[in-house]
């Protein structure tokens, strides 16, 4: 049964219920493993957990290619997309792994959350899309957004703030270019593609880190509960993507986009029962402006396809 289930997913099939549910899951568990890693930092380096993040990806994606599909899902039809995919990504982890060994979890993902934003710029600047004033003003918005939370020039300022910033951009770029290649292949191919290369090159990075004299590029071997605890990261950094990916074949993305701000309520509830971590009221306000923003920007889109919609009927009539 678990075979033809797992065929399904790779096909684009419109189906807005299932889209937001698998949606809504997979921005409920990709911050738990946001929360793993930050209680690995403590004893690891953020590169190893990071390695680990998609080194088991890469085992675990193989695996359910090999079990549900075919040997011949593992070779994708865009393999140097991939390759720059899993290398963005992995870039855009690590910012992000090393952010939470100095920020609370639901902070870091709020100033990560400018990405939409910082998406629609890249859109315009790789993808040529058209930038009009609300979508400029959104993208201006989002970034007030981000400055009332890391707070530049006050004594809430730290330098560790702008790492998830890095970590964003890093991130819309990964997103551009997945949108290049979006549907062309199975999505546990595309998920094991890009974890392939992140692996490959967070190896690299982990044997320079080696002879480095900073204990934070330092590996080291990790006792029983921290394999398994990076093994879980792994694994719902897998199931969690993979999620979102399957929601984007099942849903239009504009009716997806304001389920993805359930992360932040998910971090947030995660930091405050597991680190006891609770924003602050300025913090709040960074937040609901980031959120506001990237709701606009959502609402301009379902304006203008509408819009479009309604003068292709116009032009058949």
């Amino acid at each position: 049964m678990l075979r033809p289930f797992i065929q399904q997913l790779g096909l684009k099939t419109q189906s807005a219920s299932w889209g937001v549910g698998f949606m809504m899951a997979g921005m409920v568990i990709v911050p738990i493993m946001d929360a793993i890693a930050k209680v690995l930092g403590d004893t690891l380096s953020p590169m190893q957990i990071t390695w680990a993040r998609f080194a088991f990806q890469f085992v675990f994606m193989g695996a359910a290619i090999l079990l549900t599909l075919s040997p011949s899902a593992l070779i994708s039809q865009r393999p140097f997309i991939h390759s720059v995919r899993g290398i963005l990504l992995a870039i855009a982890t690590t910012f992000f792994f090393f952010s939470l060994l100095y920020l609370p979890l639901a902070d870091a993902i709020a100033i990560f959350f400018v990405q939409p934003m910082i998406l629609t710029v890249l859109s315009a600047l790789v993808l040529r899309e058209h930038i009009g004033w609300h979508r400029r003003t959104a993208v201006l918005m989002g970034f007030i957004g981000a400055l009332l939370i890391i707070r530049p020039g006050t004594d809430s300022f730290t330098l560790a703030s702008l790492l998830p910033l890095a970590a964003a951009v890093f991130f819309a770029s990964y997103i551009t270019l997945t949108r290049k290649v979006a549907n062309v292949d199975h999505p546990l191919t595309m998920q094991f593609s890009s974890a392939l290369s992140a692996a490959i090159v967070m190896t690299i990075a982990l044997l320079v880190g080696n002879f480095s004299d900073y204990a934070l590029f330092q590996p080291r071997m990790p006792n029983a509960t921290e394999w398994l605890l990076l093994a879980g990261v792994g694994v719902i950094a897998a199931v969690g993507h993979l999620m979102v990916v399957i929601a984007l074949n099942r849903a239009p993305a504009s009716l997806l986009a304001p389920f993805s701000y359930i992360e932040i309520v998910s971090a947030t509830a995660l930091g405050w029962v597991v680190f006891n971590d609770w924003p602050d009221k300025m913090t709040w306000l960074g937040i609901s402006v980031i959120v506001a923003s990237g709701m606009y920007v959502l609402f301009r889109e379902q304006q203008i396809s509408k819009a479009q919609t309604k003068g292709v009927n116009n032009t058949r009539t």
